[in-house]
């Protein structure tokens, strides 16, 4: 078994017996030993938490820290990237919505490229939880691709697709206009 295989068996097998705050709280503490440099297994340590989980804000908060960029000029790796989008696209995250959402709060270009493949293949529940964990207003580029993603869906037979993406651009924007 692969290193990654056991730490998501040691996981699963703690996640019914912890609290969503108890495994928060570990998060946390690895996200901390990471940026300190005390963690020997580097940002792999977060994988457990980002695939995982089930809870949207530890996943969410797992993947964001996952893809901190490691060198000082705040540019994400390529590979982080390609790796966090290739769990929504291969359905390796147990909540793939939540890192759907992480990946699109950051609002970047080369991630909104690889997210613009995969917005079609969720389903209703994932898009609704996406959208709901987004929060009242992400940046400019998010709502456009939101937009974006709504006018591929206007002769689609999604319609509660739709209605949420709809709400969520409406939402933002009054949001915004307050």
């Amino acid at each position: 078994m692969s290193p990654l295989t056991n730490a998501l068996v040691v996981y699963w097998q703690r996640l019914p017996a912890e609290p969503p705050a108890a495994r928060r709280r570990c998060l946390e503490s690895t996200v901390t030993r990471l940026r300190e440099g005390r963690e020997s297994c580097g940002a792999s340590a977060l994988l457990p938490f980002a695939l995982g989980d089930s809870d949207d804000s530890i996943v969410m908060d797992a993947t964001l820290a996952y893809l901190e960029p490691a060198e000082p000029s705040g540019t994400v790796a390529t590979k982080t990237l390609d790796e966090a989008a290739d769990w929504v696209r291969r359905g390796l995250a147990l909540n793939r919505s939540a890192v759907f959402a992480a990946l699109l709060s950051r609002g970047d270009e080369p991630t909104l490229k690889r997210l613009a493949a995969l917005r079609l293949t969720l389903s209703t529940a994932e898009v609704e939880t996406a959208c709901r964990l987004l929060g009242p207003a992400p940046v400019q580029q998010v709502v456009e691709f939101l937009r974006g993603w709504l006018e591929l869906l206007a002769d689609s037979p999604l319609h509660r697709e739709r209605c949420v993406l709809a709400a969520s651009i409406q939402g933002r924007e009054r949001a915004e206009a307050a």
